[in-house]
């Protein structure tokens, strides 16, 4: 990590739950001097997230957390579902490609006490109890007014202010943007609840019946997040008792089922809310201050996490003085969509979870069956939930087509792994590479190298090495004349060039955030890049 640019004034972070955790985290590791406040006194220890998808996880080995993660977590291998009490059948979740094939279930908190301790390794502490309270746009940043626990005002001018502070978001109200949507007309209970009976760690419960909806999530430590909708009407102020929810498990699930321990009994409605804008001026929104979706099919977390590692490398770019700030329009363009299907996606299962008691009997028979994905699209349905099919391919920093590919990640896509390398004579993977901050830009090729390389390499390293890190790709080394700091990776097998289908020679730019910002099948192609998106 390079040190914060002097005389930098810090970048304000507003919310320190998981979004904001992983915005400062990555700021700070680009270099770039950071605030973070949040109003509450410390972590939560109640939350209703519990599931990190694939994408999450490989975004945490980056910052080198996944390890930590993935150990003290529970790995969801299924989904069984039931109709009526009756065993409907189970759907497998099949592993994808990537590092972490699965989900794994942890608690929210424990996420961000392991995000926190990390970004307090990176020299930021979190600022609690600490309440923006208003905030007026400058000619190059944002006066924000901050209110501190011992009823001190501090007025601070940031450059760049980044609302992460969720549903509710203060900034997104200050900024005086819209959230229009809807809400489910159902209110539901929630419960972290211990659960003796016939269950599998690894798999979660999906429950319909005349009686309503109900879902038994996965969580560490061998417990479980129930989530049940209540009836139209009923008393949705009060918290359930753990007998509610017990009596909801028995009616609705599996009979044979004893609840205890409840950690947390809570209520809430579901809202599916997307910003118009993620950006005004100087001030952007992540995480649930920009969208809002159903809980089913644990999406808003990663959502979030994935929107935090989109902006805070353009940033860094930005304030560095190396990307001009329309690059940062391309955050919104690029995570809007992506919530717009999330919202889709999870309203879709939920209607149909909670409509199932009003439906005919062959009706409810087609929903049921469609839990069951057939055999041909299950694999594209398990990376959509996993969340390693976004397609960046729209936006104005991914250029490139196919020509001279035999096949490959194209550009917007993301970056595939390859195991079996060595990068400069250690064993390991291409992903292994994606912890660096920089863009990497490989250059494949075949030994020995000719002049020509040679030159395309140092007229990087000259005018585009502060932000660009230059790799060779070969079947096999030396380094034959590279200079000391362009990496060598050796592909003995042909691995790697058989995934980025790269049959002679060519190159891939791959962006900080491990997706395909442009690949030629020139080895000097990058110049024609440079020049349309600078």
């Amino acid at each position: 990590m390079r040190d914060s640019l002097e005389g930098e004034t810090p970048v304000l972070v507003v919310g320190g739950r998981v979004t904001g955790l992983v915005m400062a985290s990555e700021l700070a590791r680009h270099g770039i001097a950071v605030r973070i406040i949040d109003l509450s006194p410390g972590i939560d220890p109640h939350s209703r997230a519990t599931f990190l998808h694939s994408r999450s996880l490989e975004i945490f080995a980056a910052l080198g957390l996944a390890q930590d993660i993935v150990e003290r977590s529970q790995p969801l291998h299924g989904v069984c579902v039931y109709s009526n009490g009756r065993f409907a059948g189970r759907a497998e979740q099949l592993p994808v490609d990537s590092p972490f094939p699965h989900t794994i279930a942890l608690s929210q908190a424990k996420i961000e006490a392991l995000l926190e301790r990390h970004l307090n390794g990176l020299g930021v502490t979190v600022e609690r109890s600490t309440k923006l309270s208003a905030m007026e746009h400058t000619a190059d940043g944002v006066a924000a007014v901050l209110q501190h626990s011992d009823g001190g005002i501090e007025t601070c001018y940031t450059p760049w202010l980044i609302g992460c502070d969720g549903a509710h978001s203060t900034v997104r109200h200050l900024m005086g943007e819209s959230f229009p949507g809807e809400a489910s007309p159902f209110g539901y209970m929630l419960a972290d609840v211990a659960i003796d009976g016939p269950l599998d760690p690894s798999d979660a419960y999906m429950c319909l019946s005349d009686e309503g909806e109900l879902f038994l999530f996965n969580l560490d430590e061998g417990r479980r997040l129930v989530v049940a909708n209540r009836e139209i009407g009923s008393d949705l102020c009060q918290p359930p008792s753990l007998a509610e929810i017990q009596e909801a498990v028995a009616r609705r699930g599996i009979p044979d089922l004893h609840l205890s321990d409840p950690r947390w009994l809570s209520h809430f409605h579901i809202h599916y809310r997307l910003a118009p804008h993620y950006r005004q001026r100087h001030a952007f929104l992540a995480g649930d201050a920009a969208h809002v979706n159903s809980l089913i099919g644990g999406q808003g977390m990663n959502t979030g996490i994935q929107d935090a590692f989109n902006l805070a490398w353009k940033l860094a770019l930005v304030m560095r003085g190396l990307a001009p700030q329309s690059w940062l329009d391309s955050y919104e363009m690029e995570r809007r969509q992506v919530a717009e299907e999330v919202i889709k996606t999870t309203m879709a299962v939920t209607d149909e979870a909670e409509l199932f008691s009003s439906l005919s009997e062959e009706e409810r028979k087609k929903i049921v069956a469609h839990m069951f994905i057939p055999e041909s699209e299950r694999m594209r349905s398990r990376r959509h939930l996993e969340e390693i099919d976004l397609d960046y391919g729209d936006s104005p920093l991914c250029l490139g087509g196919a020509v001279g590919f035999a096949g490959g990640p194209p550009a917007g896509a993301q970056c595939v792994d390859t195991t079996g390398l060595f990068i400069d004579g250690q064993e390991g993977s291409f992903f292994d590479l994606l912890c660096r901050t920089k863009h990497l830009l490989i250059l494949f090729a075949s030994p020995p190298l000719e002049g020509s390389l040679l030159d395309i390499v140092e007229a990087v390293l000259r005018s585009d090495g502060h932000w660009i890190d230059v790799l060779v790709a070969m079947p096999r080394g030396p380094k034959a004349g590279l200079p000391a700091e362009v990496a060598v990776i050796e592909d003995p097998q042909g691995a790697l060039f058989r995934r980025y289908g790269i049959e002679t020679g060519g190159l891939y730019l791959i962006r900080p955030d491990g997706y395909v910002a442009y690949r030629s099948p020139r080895l000097d192609g990058l110049r024609d890049y440079l020049t349309r998106v600078f």
